[in-house]
């Protein structure tokens, strides 16, 4: 089903992590969950929080150039195993599926519906 608003992704991406048993693993990452604690815009304009250098999280409407994405992927100049950069995000999980990414990504796409 697709995701229709911020609020779905918020849910979705807590239930991920719920589902992973790595709610008490949160408080330890440096983004901790940091999607429930943007505003829509924030999250949507903004960059990774906690970071040493700025970071978008998404691209509205451009899922294949969002780093939310492609962290979960571990792809792009950022995530690419080959050369030793981090592997996929969250580094202890929840590993998404590759149905969930799509799930985000298809919201992205969209344009980010508020």
């Amino acid at each position: 089903m697709p995701l229709k608003s911020f609020s779905e992704v918020q849910s979705f991406l807590s239930k991920v992590v719920a589902e992973s048993n790595l709610v008490n693993e949160m408080p330890l990452s440096p983004h901790k969950d940091f999607w429930n604690h943007l505003t829509y815009d924030q999250f949507v304009t903004g960059n990774m929080p906690n970071l040493k250098i700025p970071i978008r999280i998404l691209v509205k409407g451009d899922s294949a150039s969002s780093n939310l994405i492609l962290s979960l992927k571990a792809e792009g100049p950022l995530f690419n195993r080959e050369t030793g950069k981090p592997g996929p995000m969250p580094p202890k999980g929840p590993m998404f599926t590759s149905e969930q990414i799509e799930e985000l990504a298809g919201w992205i796409d969209a344009g980010c519906p508020e």
